[in-house]
This record gives C-alpha cells, sequence and structure tokens, in this order.
C-alpha cells in the first residue's frame, strides 16, 4: 500500500489533493477485493519538534509491524506524507490545524474506507491520534490497541 499512495500524493498541492488521492487508492484496493483497511496511529509532533524524525520511524516500524499481522491494506500518515510533499504542504500554508481535519476527513469519509484503526503506544499523549481515535469512535470503526512497544 505504501508504493500505491506514495505514487498516488506524488504531486499533490493540496491537503484536498492528498485526500482525494487517497480515496482513489483506496477504492483501488476496494475493487481488488479488500473489504477492509487498516490506519495506524501515533505520536509525531506531540514529543516536540526534536523528536520527530525519532516518532515518524516508530510509527513507520508499528505500520511494518501490523501489516506482518494483517492480510488487508494498512497505512500510516508516514506513507503518506514524505519530507517533499510535507515541505511542499507547509510552504502552501497548511498548519497542524489543518491536519486534524484532514485525518478527520479521511477517517470519517462517507464511503467509510477505513475500517480499522491501530493505536499505538502514548497515543493518548498526541492531540491529533486523540482526535483521530474520537472519529473513529464516532464512525465505528474498529479499534485495536497495540499495547507493546517494538
Amino acid at each position: 500500500m505504501r508504493e500505491a499512495i506514495s505514487i498516488a500524493v506524488k504531486k499533490a498541492t493540496s491537503l484536498d489533493d492528498v485526500k482525494y488521492s487517497l480515496f482513489d487508492v483506496f477504492k483501488g484496493f476496494k475493487k481488488q477485493g479488500f473489504d477492509r483497511i487498516g490506519y495506524v496511529s501515533g505520536t509525531i509532533t506531540s514529543d516536540g519538534e526534536a523528536n520527530i524524525p525519532k516518532n515518524i520511524e516508530r510509527l513507520t516500524k508499528f505500520t511494518d509491524h501490523v501489516r506482518t499481522i494483517y492480510i488487508f491494506p494498512i497505512f500510516s500518515a508516514t506513507d503518506v506524507f514524505d519530507e517533499i510533499l510535507f515541505a511542499r504542504l507547509f510552504a502552501a500554508g497548511f498548519r497542524n490545524k489543518d491536519w486534524m481535519v484532514f485525518w478527520k476527513e479521511v477517517l470519517g469519509a462517507k464511503e467509510k474506507f477505513v475500517t480499522d484503526i491501530f493505536m499505538t503506544p502514548k497515543w493518548e499523549k498526541s492531540r491529533g491520534a486523540t482526535d483521530e481515535h474520537k472519529t473513529a469512535k464516532k464512525m465505528k470503526i474498529t479499534i485495536n490497541y497495540i499495547e507493546y512497544e517494538l
């Protein structure tokens, strides 16, 4: 799934572009017969700017780990936003509040693409992950709690 997402969002210039590109990827997986899509949620910025690289690496490891357990497509923010795309969107004026709205719209899509969410340890310390958890509850997305560190 990582490669499909990376290709789809490569030329995005707005969060709406990213969102609709993701939806196209999700539709493609649904056409392939997948009835479940998972999203891995966790901390990225909540520990401070100095810890962002470490948190990105941690979330990537959790995403890769979850993929070894389940047979349906699974993704996380680290699959969607690489440094180049993030810099382009930041330069275009997108800020923290925009990201929270973005993830709420992805998880809350009327098509209900995302069926499962995986909450990594310490997710409660992240404002974004906490908001994603609330959206998952509201949308009746299956919530899986990862209770161990990798």
